[in-house]
């Protein structure tokens, strides 16, 4: 059976309305902290967003703070399949690790930070521009 982040697949979240996805990657396979950091969009509509692989980091807790709902969708073998993003804050997050097959959530409380640095634009969190979407220029 295939797994998350298998082939080259990511976490594809949409989020509705304006607001923030927030990352937290960490399970570093050589030890390293974990990093976090989030990803803004200011746009009213549906944005779409894409939670890369790591070659380091094994776990991957992320949630949403905008204004509308959000939903995540992971492909498993040739299914796609879609969870919710229900978690406002990191004790209620959506979570996975490299080789699950489903989204889960999971209260990734202040202890998991221990180390963590706020590195914004280390985090493998990627706002799809709109244009790419929808092929205007």
């Amino acid at each position: 059976m295939a797994q998350v982040f298998g082939n080259g697949d990511g976490i594809l979240v949409t989020t509705h309305g304006p607001g923030n996805l927030h990352l937290y990657t960490y399970g570093a396979i050589n030890g390293w902290p974990g990093i976090y950091g989030s990803v803004s969009t200011p746009r009213r509509s549906v944005s779409h967003f894409i939670i890369s692989h790591s070659y380091n980091f094994t776990k991957y807790a992320f949630y949403w703070d905008g204004e509308g709902k959000a939903e995540c969708t992971i492909r498993v073998s040739s299914d796609p399949k879609t969870y919710p993003v229900t978690g406002k804050s990191w004790g209620e997050s959506s979570w996975v690790k490299w080789g699950d097959t489903e989204v889960s959530t999971l209260d990734v409380s202040p202890d998991y930070f221990a180390g963590a640095g706020d590195v914004k634009q280390f985090i493998t969190c990627f706002l799809i521009p709109e244009r790419l979407l929808h092929g205007s220029s």
